[in-house]
């Protein structure tokens, strides 16, 4: 049997603002100390929970699935050959958004993976070839960007880990033992239906795993997006000004339940204190957009979402911005996710180990596989019929990567632009 490890975790005592800081509108309640969350206020507490966490190899990235405008080779052809667009080596496809060799692709993929900083010995204006690219990591790196190389298109390592989950499932049926409970038992009297057809295969929970889906789902029920603020944009009576200024209390709201989600995801104050920062910082944008789509999709009456929209332009937000953000919505109202699987992908959301600024990645890729595993089961559980569903759940994961990318795009206009914000998405956005 693994090793059992035990997580400590409770409940911040948050300081907060008397009002509002970014409106002279007084159509806000105030808050009240209970709802003011900072994410420096993270700490240990006094609530147990233990589950196991094994660590595996990450497999090898496939290939990008974004569609954008893709370069073409620069250095022309030989003898009817397609050369890389960043070297000039034989290229072998399109990779990340634009034709390149093997070795340029995996520079690129290791590069943005690993978050890594290099630094040119000559200035920063090395000409890219054959022979420089291996010389001068700085510029290769630069010219993969130039020749439109994006980051967004890489395959998560989330990705990579779901391609090996599933080819182990296929390999090795999952066997049940005396510590282990079959689907739809959860050990706590609490039966787990599911509304399609009964699977072939056994699905099987280790009390570990009850108890940490106990607890992930005990938390995300308890902390839930306020409606109050949505049902305000619905209504036609609001300025531009007063539009923005309600997506800013949204958000607000978003990021505030976040945090106390964060928390209670087993094993995450454990975590090294920058860590927890640094993740609760490189998710937020995304875990927000994934949270909206769930609550959307779920509470939204029928119509309503196309006034939504209208009103969201009306506060000033571009249309690039808001046609691909809207049908990220769609996508997930598509999947038709239970409450498992929507708390499930949103803790692997925040637990992603190749956020910017996270120093031990291993620890948090443990406790990630774990989630990972439990969405997989949960996957096979309710979606017996739909073998790839759990591939198609995390391919929504690289649809928020690119999401993230115009909203950091947005921010930088706004940031111009000298709009206000509330000091939580300062703190969290990193808005001076």
């Amino acid at each position: 049997a693994a090793d059992e490890t035990t997580y400590v975790y409770t409940s911040m005592e948050p300081a907060m603002p008397s009002t509002p800081y970014y409106s002279n509108h007084n159509y806000y309640p105030p808050y009240s100390g209970d709802e003011w969350y900072g994410i420096y206020e993270l700490r240990k507490g006094s609530l147990e929970v233990s589950y196991d966490a094994e660590t595996e190899d990450v497999s090898p990235a496939a290939p990008a699935v974004c569609k954008r405008t893709r370069h073409m080779s620069q250095a022309g052809r030989v003898k009817g050959e397609e050369l890389c667009v960043v070297c000039g080596d034989k290229a072998s496809g399109y990779h990340y958004n634009a034709l390149t060799c093997e070795g340029c692709k995996g520079f690129f993929r290791r590069s943005i993976t690993k978050n890594a900083v290099y630094k040119c010995k000559s200035g920063g204006n090395c000409e890219m070839d054959m022979y420089m690219r291996r010389k001068c990591q700085e510029c290769r790196l630069r010219k993969c960007k130039e020749m439109g190389m994006l980051a967004e298109c890489l395959l998560t390592e989330i990705q990579c880990k779901s391609k090996r989950l599933r080819k182990n499932t296929k390999a090795s049926p999952e066997q049940s033992t005396g510590d282990e409970t079959e689907a739809g038992d959860y050990g706590d009297g609490r039966h787990v239906s599911s509304t399609t057809k009964p699977s072939k295969k056994k699905v099987s929970f280790t009390k570990e795993q009850q108890a940490l889906m106990k607890v992930i789902i005990d938390a995300y029920n308890k902390h839930q997006i306020p409606q109050d603020v949505a049902k305000k944009l619905l209504q036609d009576k609001y300025s531009t000004e007063e539009n923005f200024l309600l997506l800013t209390e949204m958000a607000t709201s978003q990021v505030q339940v976040l945090v106390e989600f964060t928390k209670n995801i087993p094993g995450f104050l454990s975590l090294d204190r920058e860590d927890q920062i640094a993740l609760l910082k490189g998710s937020a944008v995304e875990a927000m957009f994934l949270r909206s789509a769930q609550a959307l999709n779920k509470k939204m009456p029928i119509g309503h979402t196309e006034v939504l929209e209208e009103r969201i332009r009306k506060s000033g937000i571009s249309e690039e911005f808001i046609k691909p953000m809207f049908n990220f919505y769609k996508s997930i109202g598509e999947l038709h996710m239970v409450l498992e699987e929507q708390a499930l992908l949103t803790t692997i959301t925040i637990l992603t180990p190749d956020r910017p600024y996270v120093k031990d990645q291993p620890a948090v890729e443990r406790l990630q596989e774990t989630a990972l595993d439990l969405l997989r089961k949960m996957c096979v559980l309710h979606h017996p019929q739909e073998p790839q569903y759990f591939a198609r759940l995390l391919g929504r994961l690289t649809e928020l990567r690119t999401l993230s990318h115009y909203h950091a795009e947005m921010l930088a206009s706004w940031r111009v632009n000298d709009h206000k914000f509330t000091p939580l998405l300062c703190e969290i956005w990193d808005v001076q």
